[in-house]
């Protein structure tokens, strides 16, 4: 029995669906554990991870806007971790090496739609965030 192309469009929507309802999960698990003030680097990968898979599966898909919103959550989340006086060092400068690289890819999707002003903004704030390592 062979589907019909509605069908198998309609089953591979939902396959999305389901994996991004998935993936939401593991999301908010990792970032429960990142609210924590004990939360260890090992955990801040786990986030990072997280949200980039969310963020490929939105991309793999062909949507873009759940894309730019997984990377934007993350980045934003990265950036304000590197700022946060409770974590050690350490932490801090993990946080801004996976920021400066969620940066870059926010960054190439919005070039890629010709937001150049959003990324250039993004980059500012990164910078200003940022000035401490340097």
């Amino acid at each position: 029995m062979t589907l019909s192309v509605s069908a198998w469009l309609q089953h591979k929507i939902d396959e999305y669906k389901f994996s991004v309802r998935d993936i939401t999960v593991d999301f908010y698990m990792a970032q429960a554990k990142l609210n924590r003030t004990d939360c260890t680097i090992e955990q801040l990968r786990r986030f990072n991870d997280t949200c980039l898979d969310m963020a490929e599966i939105c991309q793999l898909n062909g949507d873009d806007q759940s894309y730019l919103h997984a990377m934007g959550k993350l980045h934003h989340r990265l950036v304000q971790e590197m700022g946060n006086a409770d974590r050690d060092r350490l932490f801090r400068i993990q946080a801004y090496q996976l920021a400066r690289l969620s940066l870059t890819r926010l960054c190439h999707q919005l070039a890629l739609s010709g937001e150049w002003d959003q990324a250039t903004s993004l980059q500012s704030d990164f910078v200003r965030h940022a000035g401490w390592i340097f």
